[in-house]
């Protein structure tokens, strides 16, 4: 017997449900035979909606006891989300929206995926913080995986939101900061489009786990298969280093290609001590940076200079990209004005942010990318490398009575023991373990992507040593093409030839050898720049008129009479999260007068790093 293709009312035999329909559809019926109305009512009835709830009602159909459900909702201050998988049943729901004229939300079908909830979830003025299913009809049954998952992605999405507001109460302030200082920064670096897919070198993924020592130990060596060990390493890798690895790599004469900056606290600048020195070898170059526009602004102006593009005296260049950490009005508005970088996906971690870094430059899929140092764990006393700036420092403190360890890291409350990859017991956290399974899980899938730490977390990679691709490295020349072999200018892109080699590696020669492309970049660099002042100077002024309009009310200068004073100053917020985003109950604006005072205060901090930015534009650029 053939199926039903298409949804067909079916009249109830019962006199107690006369001129109520069923739905019949794939030879089975969506609702009772008798009562449809009585289940799905019961259902909502039962339903416990504590406030600030997002109701799932999914397979609404014919939206049987709807009223009921809206009036629950509205008194608790919930939200509804219609949500239908299949393709007919959602025709029919949404038609019924039409004809019975609700005030239903019907999510898209191209939209029924963690994607669509997430973006659904960020339009939201009102976020909720507690997931309720409801099954308004038997068309869940059909399609039973996709809502159990549907649902449970929505848990996540929203237990995942109200973790990043712990971190954007402590941090969104600073992070806005940074950004608003790096804006000028970023227009004038190199553009990250310029960069991607060109590095046809094995790349190294060097993060400040204990593991890293593996690395570093190899330069005691004498030679590794007739070259000094150092040397060797450069010339088979592309060695792409995370901020806090920086220090181990280059007290070990380890040549540093590109590094990744994510952080924007004060603590990561003991990272980058010794970076200004003199260059008194090949091998210790100073490193491409990789910066996330949150990142600490006076490291990013340090390297960034006026002669970015001129690349001349050996100084450091750079590029920046935006790890979307939140959505928000004020981050479309950059997007927009076409001052954001290039996106990347909020990780978290600059471990996991530096190998979806390398994974964009490599040419293709068949270039291999390794890790080393994102172990994700450390052993008893030992969170970091010898070399980083954390061992340093334990070492400066250190005395007869006070070693240079930091035990108390592995019994501090929240902390386990696991047993890593090589049988070796180690000490982690919960947000340890949290970094670690989304690295198995974003990466999993990812071609030649190997995991050469014989120690920590499993990642879940292909595990292969680092003697396999320095061996190869000597035995043939399968990894770089020819022109490597005795390229002495092997720093810089070729479209940068006259400059100093001291930039990027010629691998990308293949990818940006074209003066052309290099001199629009020179030229649109500066236009850049100026639109990023125009804008900086456009959010002064009106930040002025918000604090004007919050100090003297209807006395204030840019008072508009035609709409009320509530309505203009929630408008002037609109787009400028930044002075809230940090706020404990930051995630919509408000028009009472607790939160416009504490919104009055943060105008002025942000006023002044938007004057002190535009003074360091004007003389840098």
């Amino acid at each position: 017997m053939a199926l039903t293709e298409e949804p067909e009312l079916v009249k109830t035999p019962s006199e107690n449900a006369e001129g109520v329909f069923t739905l019949k559809y794939k030879n089975r019926f969506l609702y009772s035979k008798y009562n449809p109305q009585k289940n799905v009512g019961a259902a909502v009835q039962a339903l416990d909606i504590l406030p600030g709830s997002l109701v799932l009602a999914f397979s609404p159909c014919l939206f049987y006891a709807w009223p009921e459900l809206s009036k629950k909702c509205e008194a608790t201050g919930s939200e509804i989300l219609c949500v239908e998988s299949d393709p007919q049943l959602h025709a029919l729901a949404q038609k019924q929206i039409q004809d019975q004229k609700l005030a239903a939300t019907l999510l898209p079908l191209d939209q029924n995926n963690p994607r669509g909830l997430d973006d659904y979830f960020c339009r939201a003025r009102k976020k909720c913080r507690r997931v309720v299913r409801l099954d308004m009809s038997a068309g869940t049954a059909l399609d039973a995986n996709f809502y159990k998952n549907f649902f449970a992605c929505a848990q996540n999405i929203v237990a995942a939101f109200w973790k990043n507001r712990l971190t954007l109460v402590r941090l969104g302030r600073l992070y806005c900061k940074n950004i608003l200082k790096n804006l000028p920064l970023a227009a004038a670096a190199f553009p990250f489009d310029f960069l991607e897919h060109s590095v046809e070198k094995p790349i190294l993924v060097c993060g400040a786990g204990e593991s890293l020592e593996e690395l570093t130990s190899i330069v005691c060596e004498k030679s590794v298969n007739g070259k000094n060990a150092a040397r060797a390493i450069n010339d088979t890798f592309f060695v792409l280093a995370v901020d806090a690895a920086l220090p181990a790599l280059t007290t070990a004469g380890i040549g540093i290609d590109a590094a990744a900056a994510t952080e924007s606290q004060l603590a990561i600048e003991k990272a980058y001590i010794g970076l200004d020195a003199p260059i008194k070898s090949a091998a210790k170059k100073r490193p491409f940076f990789f910066f996330d526009l949150s990142s600490r602004s006076s490291l990013a102006r340090r390297i960034i200079k006026k002669s970015n593009y001129n690349q001349d005296q050996k100084k450091a260049a750079a590029s920046f990209y935006f790890s979307e950490f939140d959505k928000n009005a004020f981050i479309g508005r950059l997007q927009n004005e076409g001052l954001l970088p290039q996106i990347f996906p909020p990780l978290g971690s600059v471990g996991l942010t530096a190998v979806h870094l390398a994974l964009r430059l490599r040419k293709n899929d068949s270039v291999p990318v390794c890790v080393m140092g994102l172990d994700f764990s450390f052993s008893a006393g030992k969170t970091h490398a010898r070399g980083t700036a954390q061992s340093k420092a334990l070492l400066a403190q250190s005395n007869r009575l006070r070693p240079a360890q930091n035990i108390a890291a592995a019994f501090w409350p929240g902390s386990q023991k696991i047993i890593g990859k090589n049988g070796a017991a180690l000490w982690t956290s919960k947000n340890l373990l949290g970094y670690a399974a989304l690295f198995r899980d974003y990466f999993k899938g990812a071609k030649k992507l190997y995991d050469i730490g014989q120690s920590g977390i499993d990642l879940g990679l292909e595990k292969k040593r680092l003697s396999d691709f320095l061996t190869k490295r000597a035995a043939s020349n399968d990894f770089l093409p020819s022109s490597h072999a005795t390229a002495s200018n092997d720093f810089l892109p070729s479209s940068h030839a006259t400059a100093s080699n001291d930039f990027w590696p010629s691998s990308h020669a293949a990818a940006s050898n074209d003066s052309s492309r290099a001199k629009a970049a020179v030229f649109s660099a500066a236009e850049r720049v100026q639109k990023v002042r125009q804008f900086l100077r456009k959010e002064l002024d009106a930040l002025r008129a918000l604090a004007d309009l919050l100090s003297n009310g209807e006395a204030a200068k840019s008072r508009d009479k035609s709409i009320a004073l509530d309505k203009q100053i929630l408008a002037a917020l609109d787009g400028r999260e930044y002075l809230y985003l940090h706020f404990p109950d930051g995630t919509e604006a408000k028009a009472d007068k607790a939160f416009l005072t504490r919104v009055r205060a943060q105008i002025d901090f942000f006023c002044k790093d938007i004057e002190t930015t535009l003074v360091i534009a004007a003389r840098q650029f």
